[in-house]
């Protein structure tokens, strides 16, 4: 199946791909195809992400932590 492409602006973009890759504009356009629809299944809800990166920050943290007062929160702004 041929792909004909009748948007220059289009044409430049997936020319400007495989000049950069150094390939054709037919790989570069199956590439750039392929992790497009990669990142698509992958989407994953904002709040998922969110409840990960939450996750991973507590368990990085160390028990008996100090809590900051409202002075040493000021003073690393610089306030």
């Amino acid at each position: 199946m041929g792909l004909s492409i009748r948007d220059p602006a289009v044409g430049a973009l997936a020319r400007e791909l495989a000049r950069l890759r150094g390939t054709n504009m037919t790989e570069a356009i199956a590439h750039a195809l392929t992790a497009e629809l990669k990142r698509e299944r992958d989407k994953r809800p904002l709040e998922e992400r969110l409840e990960d990166l939450a996750n991973e920050t507590l368990a990085m943290a160390k028990p008996g932590g100090h809590v900051m007062t409202k002075e040493e929160i000021d003073a690393l702004w610089g306030q």
